[in-house]
């Protein structure tokens, strides 16, 4: 599940809702200018959106997961992102995700990140 949600992301696939449990909460880094607990499926199909609208969408964002692990209802993501900022410059950042699956679909979502990287190359470029 956790793979596919990572292919539909990549492709830019709207069903990637689909994935995701009604009552889904997204915890993204306090040090964000997105941080805070995003819950339900609208709450957080919108911060998904307003995360690749920090994007150059023109351009193929690129997924490389280097390590997956799942351990009870849990799954633990290493990978890293490239991709095009809305100004064109390279953006290359490392992230951890910690899924949690409940009844076949994506339950909750911890995000982990370099924020100061995100926060000079995605929000403070333009």
């Amino acid at each position: 599940m956790v793979e596919r949600y990572f292919q539909m992301m990549q492709q830019g696939d709207p069903g990637i809702g689909s994935l995701l449990c009604e009552d889904i909460c997204w915890v993204a880094p306090q040090t964000s200018p997105l941080g805070r607990r995003h819950e339900g499926r609208a709450a957080v199909q919108e911060l998904m959106g307003t995360g690749v609208a920090l994007y150059d969408t023109s351009r193929p964002m690129q997924i490389d997961i280097e390590a997956m692990a799942a351990e009870g209802d849990r799954v633990f993501v290493e990978m890293s992102l490239r991709a095009r900022t809305r100004a064109g410059d390279a953006y290359c950042n490392q992230y951890v995700f910690v899924f949690s699956m409940r009844e076949g679909r994506i339950a909750e979502i911890h995000e982990y990140l370099d924020t100061l990287y995100t926060q000079r190359m995605l929000f403070d470029a333009d």
